[in-house]
């Protein structure tokens, strides 16, 4: 089973720039499924379609747009295809990287917590988690690929 490809919505106000920048996403393999011709519309399709990341042209606003938990990439004022699909892929990577920390210390609080409530010795946080990892037992498996 493929994984569904990344979602993007564009925000520009120039037709042949947002074009533009359609074209090379979908070339990348990206899934396009908005595109905006500035921020207020941008923040009405964001709330719709839910989008992986937010591409905005040269000179859009993006603080209206933080709020929706996508990551952004803000295009300088002249780019290329490749540049941008390098963005948008590193702005991915780290995004999930980040939830993929934030899903591990929310692990080790809840661990800790537990911990916390026995009356007998018990290994570290950390070393239950090991334990638990190695077992294959987690609480939410982000990707079958991650390691942690």
């Amino acid at each position: 089973m493929q994984a569904a490809a990344p979602s993007v919505l564009t925000v520009e106000d120039d037709p042949t720039v947002r074009a533009d920048l359609r074209l090379a996403l979908v070339d990348a393999g990206f899934d396009v499924v908005a595109e905006a011709d500035d921020d207020t519309e941008a923040v009405e399709l964001a709330r719709e379609h839910r989008p992986d990341v937010i591409v905005l042209g040269a000179g859009t606003p993006d603080h209206r747009l933080a709020e929706r938990g996508a990551p952004i990439v803000s295009l300088p004022e002249r780019f290329s295809s490749p540049d941008v699909v390098d963005a948008v892929i590193g702005a991915l990577a780290t995004h999930r990287e980040h939830e993929i920390q934030d899903t591990r210390t929310a692990s080790l609080r809840s661990i800790e917590s537990l911990v916390g409530e026995l009356s007998f010795a018990t290994p570290e946080p950390s070393e239950l988690e090991q334990a638990s990892w190695e077992r294959g037992h987690v609480w939410r498996r982000v990707d079958e690929g991650d390691e942690r």
